[in-house]
């Protein structure tokens, strides 16, 4: 008895007949675990470009020959004694000075005279390359003691007028051992010292320390003869330059001196000596406030002139006449409106007291005009007054502008004599500084620790370049895992089927079948590797294959996953050879192994294969009860293994298959089938290719996709998904075919627990 098993099944809970969910994005970003299964798909692939990278680097870095360094520590004594502003002698620190020493220790000069002290350029040692090399020697001289330098005798110093020739032709002899020098060479100050490190790599190390002692000793050797001709040229030159710089200060002091009193300037600064400057600032403030009184004067004239009630402006407020007036004509008009509220306009009190009121207004109106008059006479003595200081003022700012021209003319001789006396206190400073430095008889340069032979090499860093080839080359293969990944466009696992296309995966269709495996010109080879013909129905004749039971999870996919199993049921692929006509003729022998009656239609009238399987004849079929040329009862075939399991072939190929499948008759046979039988497997042509299968998919009440797992493009099978639901298709879910489960631990070992 057939159980429903539901391990298989990854269809949700919801109804069959629901439309499916909108589609995920196929360019959805991967999660971890999929990143993970990626990973253990290609760890071959990974683990083969770790292997071959990381053993060519490491016979590469092995290969490469060991290097030396030779060092020597040499003291630069940056504390120098200097005269102090309190007749005082003091040590400071000169950074420049080491600094300086520095640059000088890898000065391309000095290397071309060790070069040539030593004969490097006779030293073929010098120019050897790594590469030049064979790398098994090399690799063998990794275990061996350093020897001797073949060229050891030509590094002894020789004396030969050709040291220190400086000829453009020698320049250029000694040029490429120059460069190989700089390029081992190393200066490195102590931090917190005045040590100063010099260290020379090379492959040979009595080469490397040859160069190394010969560079520090002409070094120091050359500084101190430079400093003592400096100092005697240095001290000549700042007693001439301090003379001259005096001489020429007081010629200076003798001309402005002159200049003050050709000019009537004042000759010393301060409070009261520049009666121009005093004057004219005090014009300057008189001025401005005879301007802005004129200017408050004028405002307020202008604002009078404009006003409507000119009572209200804030100069009449302060006339006390015009108050009383106008507190007279308000009382005057409170009494002529209380009378007003008795009488009429004709009585008598009544016109007195207007008569009263514009006698008022008339007294107001003359002592506003007797005021503008008073403003106006103001305001033309501001502006006179104005006038005149104005006047006085641009005739003082007239001599103030000549002196003020002279003055600049003197500000330029008072700054050259400052600019003077400042360069000669610096002067004196730097002689007396020189004199004093003469007294200290101490060495500013001296070799501290001498270079010696060493005999441990420092390099290469072999553990580092091949840790980080092993780096380079999992990065590498990871990535290149990914991007092959990318490239993949087939739905190989039912994770992938959910990713791209938010279908469930209804079953998973194992490899092979029987003792044979099917290839794909739909044959299967035998024991004996000959090739038979290959039936679907061999798949199920072993209830206990793995074939048979995946189609038993298809099964109980489509009768248990929801209430009411499907009547009519699609079965399409996106594109041929995808095992969608396999699908059909197992699902429906599943479905009528429970004891359903079924019926199994082939509607691919393109290419139908359907009657091929069951060896029927195909010369009456669908075509032949569509165009009404057969009763439909007798189309049905039987399968005798199965007496409730019907079977009608396609028939006849028409001119226009889709037209055939898209009539109405066919929807009114597909009603009468869904009510005489309890379900109905119709098998149709690839979706991708014709319109068949989206004419069907509209009058079924749902529909398999069946997707090769090892050929089935995604994007193809979203296509096909996304045309089918767009005209209103019930898209049930995926059928995985053509599964190589051995590659699942899960389903290997649950499949092979029942062999």
């Amino acid at each position: 008895m057939d159980s429903p098993d539901t391990k298989l099944v990854t269809v949700s809970q919801t109804s069959l007949a629901e439309p499916v969910r909108k589609p995920r994005s196929p360019h959805k970003e991967r999660g971890l675990v999929e990143y993970l299964s990626i990973v253990l798909k290609r760890k071959w692939l990974i683990l083969t470009i770790i292997v071959v990278s990381t053993t060519g680097s490491a016979l590469y870095a092995l290969s490469l020959p060991s290097i030396y360094e030779a060092t020597t520590t040499l003291q630069l004594d940056t504390r120098e004694l200097v005269y102090a502003a309190d007749n005082t002698i003091q040590r400071e620190n000169n950074y420049d000075y080491q600094n300086t020493q520095i640059r000088l220790l890898s000065n391309p000069e000095l290397v071309r005279k060790v070069v040539a002290q030593l004969n490097l350029d006779r030293n073929p040692a010098i120019l050897n390359s790594p590469d030049d090399d064979n790398w098994l020697a090399r690799f063998r001289a990794i275990f061996r003691k350093p020897a001797s330098s073949a060229a050891e005798k030509s590094t002894a110093p020789r004396t030969s007028p050709n040291v220190n020739e400086r000829t453009q032709a020698r320049m250029n002899e000694l040029e490429p051992y120059v460069a190989v020098v700089l390029s081992g060479l190393k200066v490195q100050p102590v931090a917190g010292t005045s040590l100063v490190t010099v260290s020379m790599t090379h492959t040979d190390p009595r080469l490397a320390t040859a160069i190394v002692d010969a560079l520090t000793k002409t070094f120091v050797v050359d500084s101190n003869d430079y400093e003592k001709r400096d100092s005697q040229a240095a001290a000549e030159t700042l007693s001439r330059q301090i003379a001259e710089l005096q001489s020429k200060i007081k010629q200076e002091e003798d001309d402005r001196l002159t200049y003050l009193r050709n000019h009537n300037l004042p000759l010393e600064k301060g409070e009261g000596r520049d009666l121009t400057t005093d004057r004219l600032s005090k014009l300057s403030s008189q001025l401005l406030d005879a301007e802005n009184d004129r200017k408050n004067l004028e405002a307020t004239y202008e604002t009078a002139k404009l006003a409507r009630d000119p009572t209200t402006l804030s100069a009449l407020r302060e006339n006390n006449e015009i108050q009383d007036l106008r507190k007279n004509l308000r009382q005057l008009e409170q009494k002529r409106e209380s009378l007003l509220q008795v009488y009429t306009p004709e009585w008598p009190d009544v016109k007195r007291l207007e008569a009263e009121i514009s006698q008022v207004r008339v007294d107001i109106a003359k002592s506003w005009q007797e005021t503008m008059n008073a403003l106006r006479s103001k305001l033309e003595a501001a502006a006179a007054r104005e006038a005149k200081l104005r006047e006085a003022y641009f005739k003082e700012q007239g001599v103030a502008n000549n002196q003020s021209a002279d003055a600049v003319e003197l500000a330029g001789l008072n700054q050259q004599i400052e600019t003077n006396r400042q360069v000669n206190n610096m002067l004196f400073q730097r002689q007396t500084e020189m004199q004093v430095r003469s007294l200290d008889k101490n060495t500013h340069l001296g070799i501290v620790t001498p270079a010696v032979v060493p005999t441990a090499p420092v390099g290469p860093p072999r553990l580092s370049k091949i840790a980080m080839a092993l780096a380079i080359s999992l990065m590498a293969g990871l990535a290149l895992a990914v991007l092959m990944s990318q490239f993949e466009t087939n739905l190989s696992t039912a994770e992938d089927i959910l990713f791209y296309t938010d279908l469930p995966t209804l079953a998973m269709i194992p490899i092979g079948a029987g003792n044979g495996t099917r290839s794909l010109a739909g044959r299967v080879l035998d024991g004996f590797g000959r090739r038979q013909r290959w039936s679907p129905l061999v798949l199920t004749e072993d209830v206990r294959s793995p074939s048979a039971e995946a189609y038993r999870h298809l099964r109980s996919s489509l009768l248990f996953s929801a209430p009411g199993a499907p009547r009519t049921l699609l079965v399409t692929s996106g594109s041929p050879f995808e095992g969608k006509t396999t699908t059909a003729v197992n699902t429906a022998i599943a479905l009528a192994q429970s004891g359903a009656r079924v019926l199994l239609m082939d509607c691919d009238l393109r290419r139908p294969q359907l009657h091929k399987h069951f060896n029927l004849p195909n010369n009456e079929g669908l075509t032949t009860f569509l165009s009404g040329q057969a009763d439909f009862e007798s189309l049905m075939l039987t399968h005798e293994p199965m007496a409730n399991l019907r079977i009608i072939a396609a028939g006849p190929t028409p001119a226009n298959p889709a037209d055939c499948l898209g009539s109405i008759k066919m929807r009114v046979t597909l009603e009468l089938l869904a009510k005489m039988f309890d379900h109905v497997i119709i098998d149709s042509p690839p979706a991708s290719s014709f319109a068949d299968a989206s004419v069907i998919a509209t009058l079924v009440d749902g529909v398999v996709l069946v997707v090769h797992s090892k050929r089935s493009s995604r994007n193809v099978v979203r296509r096909v998904k996304e045309r089918l639901e767009s005209m209103g298709a019930n898209v049930y879910g995926v059928v995985l075919n053509y599964l190589d489960l051995t590659s699942d631990d899960y389903y290997s070992g649950y499949y092979k627990s029942y062999d």
